[in-house]
């Protein structure tokens, strides 16, 4: 069993079915777009609205998406990883709620992966974020989310779409 500095960057490879059955280094698996597992969380507050956020990036005109996304390296559940993301973005512990919404494959990019989400919440506490990770955030309501995907879809993840369409948000 390997120890878990061993792990750290290791990431488990899945077959079609989303199991596990080979552990890779993460540069690896990200290089060869090897299938392997991820989480997505929505992040909701007590006024029922959902956060999105722009990740810092070298793009000039990032998209607004969910708050958190991570891959599962090995050793980690899908429900660990979302708390560890929450952690490191939100500074958000783990008595947060969490409940997870579904896990399906998704195409990520041109890279096959089991994508795992989640909704966390609702967070009540101070809200604040990691400023090396996260450029801006914003938290929408229902009708406004509606208005923003009417308006101005391009300014979403593409995720974003889909997830409203599954009802997965309110």
């Amino acid at each position: 069993m390997l120890n878990e500095e061993a792990r750290k960057n290791l990431v488990e490879i899945t077959d079609n079915a989303g199991l596990p059955f080979l552990l890779m280094p993460e540069h690896i698996v990200k290089k060869k777009k090897m299938r392997h597992r991820i989480i997505f969380v929505v992040l909701k507050d007590k006024k029922n609205r959902i956060l999105f956020v722009k990740k810092k990036t070298s793009e000039t005109n990032p998209l607004w998406e969910f708050p958190c996304y991570g891959i599962v390296f090995a050793g980690e559940s899908a429900e660990g990883t979302a708390y560890k993301e929450l952690q490191e973005n939100f500074y958000i512990d783990d008595s947060i709620k969490m409940h997870e919404i579904t896990t399906l494959p998704y195409l990520q990019g041109d890279t096959s992966v089991t994508a795992t989400v989640f909704r966390a919440g609702p967070f009540s506490g101070t809200f604040r974020y990691n400023e090396e990770k996260i450029q801006d955030a914003m938290f929408v309501d229902k009708e406004e989310l509606n208005g923003l995907l009417a308006y101005a879809p391009d300014i979403f993840n593409p995720i974003i779409t889909w997830a409203k369409r599954a009802n997965w948000l309110f």
